[in-house]
Order: structure tokens, then C-alpha cells, then sequence
């Protein structure tokens, strides 16, 4: 999966997010000229083109060529094209998804990072519906909780369970620990750090067994 930064501009200002340009930051955008390019490269690898590509940020859908982007990165081959997005423009615009689908995006890369507001408060307001507008579209999605001790680890059997409820949108969970960089103290690091080993022992626990540890 090749992965390409498409802004460094977001719409949100998440605390352990360092994927945005802070303010008085340069703001880097590739052109469409430098799109092609980074995607002839990928195409070209050897011994195996890279026939995957996901674009990122920052905030994709804030880039009003984004569809301009997704036709191009088809254009160059790539059969599966992941948008990563935190849905709030899919859900504001609900013609976004179907837009997106038809250029060729195959799945939504969507941040939900629990089920309730004190949990998600970045994107609560708007995710359902973003997911009910890619419903419509008919575009699959994959929900992405970063996951943070203390904060949201304690829902992930309920976001489980709302992603089985919704499977005939959503496709999977991709639980995504809590990447703790940069200047915070280290008590305030070990006490927020989730291993993936312990993300699957609470996984286990919190769907009381339906996924057993020894599945992964």
C-alpha cells in the first residue's frame, strides 16, 4: 500500500495528531504534475508495482481537486484507491461520496475513535452521517479508532459492535494505538500508551470472547 500525503491542511486540530500543518507552518500540497509523478514511481517498483495507494493528510476532502487526484492515481493503474478522511466534509456534503466512488475510490479510511461524544468529540457531530452518506453511495468503509489508555479504550467491544451492525457499509476495524511523540513527559506517556498486545487481550475481554486473543 503506497501511502501519499495530499495537503498538510485539516479542518481539525487533534492534540496527538502531528499529520497537520500547525499555524505559521509551511502548507505542503503536491500538484497534479507532482501527483503523476509520485504515482509513476509507485507503478514502477520492482519486483512488484505497487497496485494499492492510499491518500492522506492532513485532510484529503479539503482539496477542491480531489477528484481530479483520485481519476489520475486510476489513470496510472492503481486498482484499489483508500481515501483516509475524518468523514466531516462526507457528511456535509452528501453528494462527496458518490463523487469520490465514480472517480475511484474503493474504500473510506474513516477516523471514529469511539461511540459516544466524550470519546470522539473531534468528528461525533458528523460521522454517522458521513458513514450514512457512503451507505447511499454505496462506498465500504473501514473505521480507524486511535486507540488511548484511559480515554477510549474501554469502547472498543462497543465500536466492534457498532461496525457489525453497520456491515453492510463498513468493512472492517483498524484499531491504531496511540503513536505518543514530540516533547510530553513520560509519566504522561505511560500513562496513555496502549500496546497492540493489550489492545488485543481488551479486545478479547470486551466482546466477552467472540474474539479470542488467539484469532490474531
Amino acid at each position: 500500500l503506497g501511502n501519499i500525503v495530499v495537503t498538510s491542511r485539516c479542518n481539525l486540530s487533534c492534540w496527538y495528531c502531528f499529520f497537520f500543518a500547525k499555524s505559521g507552518d509551511k502548507i505542503y500540497e503536491p500538484t497534479l504534475e507532482q501527483f503523476r509523478q509520485m504515482f509513476k514511481t509507485l507503478r514502477a517498483e520492482k519486483p512488484i508495482a505497487t497496485n494499492a495507494i492510499q491518500l492522506t493528510g492532513g485532510e484529503p476532502t479539503l482539496r477542491e481537486d480531489l477528484i481530479d487526484i483520485i481519476q489520475l492515481a486510476r489513470e496510472e493503474g492503481f486498482q484499489h484507491v483508500q481515501l483516509n478522511t475524518n468523514g466531516i466534509r462526507l457528511a456535509n456534503d452528501p453528494t462527496l461520496a458518490k463523487k469520490v466512488r465514480e472517480a475511484g475510490v474503493n474504500t473510506i479510511y474513516l477516523s471514529f475513535d469511539g461511540v459516544t461524544a466524550k470519546t470522539n468529540p473531534k468528528n461525533h457531530a458528523e460521522v454517522y452521517r458521513a458513514i450514512d452518506n457512503c451507505r447511499k453511495a454505496g462506498l465500504g468503509i473501514v473505521l480507524v479508532p486511535t486507540l488511548i489508555k484511559g480515554v477510549n479504550d474501554h469502547q472498543i467491544g462497543r465500536i466492534i459492535k457498532f461496525a457489525t451492525d453497520n456491515i453492510d457499509v463498513i468493512r472492517g476495524v483498524n484499531f491504531q494505538p496511540v503513536s505518543l511523540v514530540g516533547r510530553m513527559p513520560k509519566t504522561e506517556r505511560e500513562r496513555m500508551r496502549i500496546t497492540i498486545p493489550g489492545a488485543i487481550k481488551k479486545i478479547e475481554k470486551q466482546t466477552n470472547g467472540e474474539i479470542d486473543a488467539k484469532d490474531f
